[in-house]
C-alpha cells in the first residue's frame, strides 16, 4: 500500500522562501554563541562544585543512627532503600510494596512513512515525489491518522489505558527520610511478578508472561468475538507491561539535615546531590558525576556548532537558489555554502568556547584560539588561491619576424 505524490516549485517560490529563511538563519546563529558560552560557563561551575564536594565529603559507615555531629555535612553513605507505601494501578489491579511502579502501554497503530525524491529542472524550479506508505506497529504515544495521504489507515486517536507511573511517598534509609527528589532518581527497574491468583479489573484480557493484551474496545463490546489478541492482533489492540522499582541497596552523597537530605550548594552556587543504585564509594560517585559533566558539555557544545551551522547554512542558501537556474552550478554552489558554513561555524564555536574559558582556564582558551586562528588562515588561503585562478592570462609572447 502506497500513495505517491507529486509537486513541483517554482524557481520564484524557492528563491522567495530562501530569503525569508534568512531572518531565521541570522537568529538561529546569533543562538549558538550565548549557548556555548553559558555552556563552559556552565561546565566549569559544575566541575569546581564536584571538586569541592570530594574534598569535603565524609563517609559515615552506618544509616542506622542520625548522627547529631555530622548534621549539616556533605555525607557519603550506602545502605538499604525500602518503603511500606503499597502502589496499586486502580484500572489493572495491579498492586505491590514498591519504591515505584510503572505501566508501560503500546497500542497496535497506523504509521505514514514518507520518502521525498527531489529533482532540480533547468531553469530553478524543482519537482518532488514523495512516497506514503503504511505500516502497524506497537507505539506508546497516540497517532493521529487524520491526516494520512491514503484513506483507510484509522487510528483511535488516543491510548485508552496510557502509561504511567507512580512513586512512593515515604523512602527510608536506614534512620534517614529520601526527599522527594532522591526518590525520582532510585533506577533498577524489574517485571512485576503476576501472584498466581491476579485477577485484572480489565475485562477480557489475556496474559502472556509479564505481558497483559488488551483487546480493542470494539472487540471488548462484542462478546462472540473471541480472537487471540496476542496473535492475531488489531488496530487499537493494547500490550501492557508493568515494572517495579522493589527496595534495594543505593548510594548517596547529599548534606545531612536532620533525618534526611538536602543538595550541598558549593561555592559556584552549583549543588552537589549525588544518587546511584548499588553500593559504590565516594570517589567512583564523584567520577561518575565528572564524565556526566563531560558529557553534557560535549553535547551542548555540538548543539551550539549546529545552530551556527544550520543558521550560516540558511543565510547562505539564497546564492544556490540562484544558481539553481543551471542545476549543476546550484549543486556546485550548495557544496561551496555547506563548506564556507561548516569552517565558518567551528571557527565561531572555537572562539566563543575560547572566550569563555579565558575566564577559567587561560592555558586552554590559547590553545583554542590558535585553533580558530589556524582555520582563519585556511579561509584566507582559499581565498588567495580562488583570486590567484581567476587572475588574467600572461599575455602571448610576440612571434618572431622573418
Amino acid at each position: 500500500m502506497a500513495v505517491t505524490e507529486t509537486t513541483t516549485q517554482s524557481w520564484g517560490s524557492r528563491l522567495g522562501d530562501s530569503v525569508k529563511g534568512v531572518i531565521a538563519g541570522i537568529v538561529l546563529f546569533l543562538l549558538g554563541f550565548p549557548v556555548l558560552f553559558w555552556n563552559e560557563g556552565n561546565s566549569v561551575r559544575t566541575a569546581k562544585a564536584l571538586d569541592e564536594g570530594e574534598g569535603a565529603c565524609i563517609p559515615v559507615e552506618s544509616i542506622e543512627k542520625v548522627d547529631s555531629e555530622m548534621e549539616g555535612q556533605l555525607v557519603h553513605m550506602t545502605g538499604l532503600a525500602t518503603t511500606q507505601d503499597v502502589l496499586t494501578d486502580d484500572q489493572f489491579g495491579v498492586s505491590t510494596t514498591a519504591i515505584a511502579l510503572k505501566r508501560t502501554t503500546e497500542m497496535l497503530q497506523w504509521v505514514e512513512h514518507s520518502k521525498t525524491e527531489e529533482k532540480k529542472n533547468l531553469g530553478g524550479s524543482v519537482t518532488k515525489t514523495t512516497t506514503y506508505t503504511y505500516s502497524q506497529e506497537w507505539l506508546e504515544s497516540a497517532v493521529d491518522s487524520s491526516g494520512f495521504k491514503e484513506q483507510g489507515h484509522d487510528n483511535p486517536g488516543f491510548v485508552e489505558f496510557p502509561s504511567e507511573e507512580k512513586r512512593a511517598a515515604n523512602v527510608t534509609f536506614g534512620a534517614f527520610r529520601l526527599n522527594e527528589r532522591q526518590i525520582s532518581r532510585i533506577g533498577s527497574e524489574q517485571a512485576y511478578a503476576f501472584p498466581t491468583d491476579f485477577v485484572c479489573r480489565v475485562e477480557r484480557v489475556q496474559r502472556q508472561g509479564a505481558t497483559i493484551y488488551v483487546p480493542n474496545k470494539q472487540t471488548r463490546d462484542n462478546a462472540l468475538n473471541n480472537r487471540d489478541v496476542a496473535s492475531q492482533a488489531r488496530i487499537g489492540d493494547m500490550r501492557v507491561k508493568f515494572t517495579v522499582i522493589l527496595p534495594h541497596n543505593i548510594s548517596l552523597v547529599a548534606k545531612q539535615r536532620g533525618d534526611t537530605f538536602v543538595g550541598y550548594l558549593a561555592k559556584t552556587k552549583k549543588k552537589v546531590d549525588l544518587l546511584c543504585d548499588g553500593a559504590k564509594d565516594a570517589a567512583e560517585m564523584f567520577e561518575d558525576a565528572r564524565d556526566a559533566n563531560a558529557m553534557l558539555t560535549w553535547l551542548v557544545r555540538l548543539g551550539g556548532f549546529l545552530l551556527m551551522f544550520f543558521g550560516l547554512s540558511m543565510i547562505l542558501k539564497p546564492l544556490s537558489v540562484l544558481a539553481d537556474v543551471l542545476p549543476i552550478l546550484g549543486n556546485i554552489v550548495e557544496m561551496g555554502n555547506g563548506l564556507v558554513a561548516g569552517i565558518v561555524a567551528l571557527v565561531c564555536s572555537l572562539v566563543t568556547i575560547a572566550i569563555a574559558w579565558i575566564f577559567y582556564r587561560p592555558v586552554l582558551a590559547i590553545f583554542l584560539l590558535v585553533l580558530a586562528a589556524g582555520g582563519i588562515f585556511l579561509l584566507w588561503k582559499k581565498r588567495q588561491a580562488k583570486q590567484t585562478a581567476a587572475g588574467p592570462a600572461a599575455p602571448a609572447a610576440p612571434s618572431a619576424a622573418f
